[in-house]
């Protein structure tokens, strides 16, 4: 019931979602039907994919306008969604005063700092607080930087970690902040994502505006202290070799609506003016890079489902997952997998202790025998190698070699 929607409540992804409702194999479209005439709840709007808004937007409209649907965009940066529905779209606003909640809520100062900062000022910053948060763009920059911190009490939190390692942290980090013990950590946005924690001081590398005001809901945000601060900051650092086209896109509008909003950086104004100029960069067909509408305008009827699904693929860099042996719940899961007839359900147990690396970064791991496959098909890191490349403060050790310049989460 739960894999075909057939219950009351489903929890998915914006991924597989909007992939599920452009997808034409019988397995994942049989569990569409159970959308119709139903609450379908966004959370955090503002993440929608930008090379694929047109299409995404069109199959929302088609589902509120002809299949019963209501739908619903959750996010404190509310993006303008509405230039991708057709003119005379009725929409309602939930909140009744939006601005008043932000300056209810106001409890964090954004101070964008003039100077680049290098590793070593930063890590100078970071050491002058006992409690402080500091959030990357990359896992790279945010494992170097870890490398560079003394002391007790720092921790470091990315998608090398698997989600299980990563809730074990979060319990550490949450204790000594509780405490009052020395806490000082360094993630990348994986600490954006729903992290309930609550720091006196923060730090953010420069971003999309929308970034920035999720890292600053991660300071002082049990309103203990009076307002508290939150440094944006560009970087200059030697674990930094590119950066992808849509975060270079983010921090070259960001830094110019910082720059015209110095008084109130997050502000509906300013994320208004951040949004706005942001979508204006873009060919008006960036919205749809894949020219997946295409598929669909064909008059008598000849719809190309089977492109528009190899064409709707949010998530393009080749990936592989790995099963980390965390602990013996995860070692007692991987002994069942190898004989169950039901491998689905196992799987689903596994995924707290698994982690997605790039196909290079896995090809090379593999070569040297750190990955093993098992059931002829699932990878797992090989438990003779365990610690020398799972490490219990970083995660998997990925190579330098194949892959990019991290993962984006």
């Amino acid at each position: 019931a739960a894999e075909n929607w057939d219950i009351s409540v489903v929890v998915t992804t914006n991924v597989q979602f909007f992939e599920s409702l452009f997808a034409n194999k019988s397995s994942r479209c049989r569990k569409l039907h159970n959308i119709a005439k139903s609450v379908i709840v966004f959370d955090e709007a503002q993440m929608f994919p930008r090379d694929y808004l047109r299409p995404a937007m069109s199959a929302v409209w088609e589902l509120v306008n002809n299949y019963g649907t209501s739908a619903v965009f959750c996010t404190a940066t509310q993006p303008k969604l509405e230039q991708f529905l057709p003119a005379g779209t009725p929409i309602t606003e939930l909140a009744p005063d939006p601005q008043e909640l932000f300056d209810f809520y106001k409890r964090v100062e954004v101070k964008p700092l003039e100077a680049k900062l290098c590793d070593d000022e930063l890590i100078a910053r970071l050491n002058a607080h006992e409690q402080v948060l500091c959030i990357v763009n990359t896992r790279k920059h945010a494992s170097g930087l870890f490398g560079m911190l003394e002391g007790e009490g720092n921790f470091h939190l990315s998608t090398l970690m698997c989600p299980a390692h990563r809730r074990q942290k979060l319990a550490e980090i949450r204790h000594r902040l509780e405490n009052g013990q020395v806490c000082r950590v360094i993630s990348t946005s994986v600490m954006e994502a729903g992290i309930d924690v609550d720091f006196p001081v923060g730090y953010r590398a420069l971003t999309g505006l929308d970034s920035i005001n999720q890292a600053a809901g991660r300071v002082n945000r049990e309103m203990r202290r009076g307002v508290s601060e939150m440094f944006v900051f560009e970087p200059q650092s030697e674990f930094i070799k590119k950066t992808p086209r849509y975060i270079s896109q983010a921090v070259e509008v960001a830094r110019a609506v910082l720059r015209d909003h110095v008084d109130m950086p997050i502000s509906i104004p300013a994320i208004e003016a951040y949004f706005g100029r942001l979508y204006s960069l873009q060919d008006p067909q960036a919205f749809d890079v894949k020219g997946i509408m295409a598929c669909f305008d064909d008059s008598d009827g000849k719809f190309k489902f089977e492109t528009a699904a190899r064409k709707f693929q949010v998530i393009e860099d080749v990936t592989e997952t790995v099963i980390i042996l965390f602990n013996e719940e995860a070692k007692n899961l991987i002994e069942e997998l190898k004989y169950t007839q039901y491998p689905s359900s196992t799987l689903r147990k596994l995924q707290p202790y698994t982690v997605s690396i790039y196909q290079g970064e896995f090809e090379v791991l593999s070569s040297k025998g750190v990955i093993l496959t098992i059931a002829e098909e699932y990878a797992v890191l090989n438990p003779e190698h365990l610690t020398e490349y799972y490490s219990c403060d970083r995660g998997l050790l990925v190579p330098e070699s194949g892959g990019g310049d991290g993962l984006f989460f």
